[in-house]
């Protein structure tokens, strides 16, 4: 891994750990919230049953708040996780093609399914997550096309 990738992921990583934190404080205001304990606090009523005063809340639920009401730095989150994700994979993998097929294969259902979770949501938030999780999917399928259409051509000559 070169140099330039190296900055790439530390910079990455930077902005993944800032907006995580931001998106944790922004979601920290669900505690005061109890009218929405019920339809946000969706992990704390499964780990924990009914959410009777915000300190049952747990730490998983900010996000969940914070990405419907305030999606910003959860959207910051999503995209620098992803570009984090796809570089490291690529680095690894990058002369397997059909691990890489099957890496692309497997981001693409698991952004069609989150897509699909978050479509039908009333929030704004989630309908944003939606479209990008869509879009995710839809590059993760071009990405398999490009990367087998990239193989080099007979009589071509290789400079490597």
């Amino acid at each position: 891994m070169n140099f330039k990738n190296v900055v790439l992921l530390i910079a990455a990583s930077l902005v993944f750990v800032f907006a995580t934190l931001v998106s944790w404080y922004e979601g920290g205001q669900l505690r005061d919230i109890s009218w929405e304990w019920e339809h946000t606090a969706v992990f704390s009523n499964w780990f924990n049953g009914e959410v009777d005063r915000g300190s049952d809340i747990i730490v998983m639920d900010h996000f969940v708040y914070a990405a419907k009401f305030e999606p910003f730095f959860p959207f910051l989150m999503a995209v620098s996780l992803l570009f984090i994700v796809f570089r490291v994979a690529l680095w690894i993998i990058k002369d397997q093609t059909v691990i890489r097929n099957i890496f692309f294969l497997f981001m693409a259902a698991t952004s069609f399914s989150l897509s699909g979770i978050f479509l039908d949501s009333p929030a704004t938030g989630f309908k944003l997550f939606s479209i990008f999780f869509g879009i995710i999917g839809i590059l993760s399928l071009f990405a398999i096309f490009l990367f087998h259409n990239k193989k080099s051509k007979p009589g071509a000559i290789n400079n490597t």
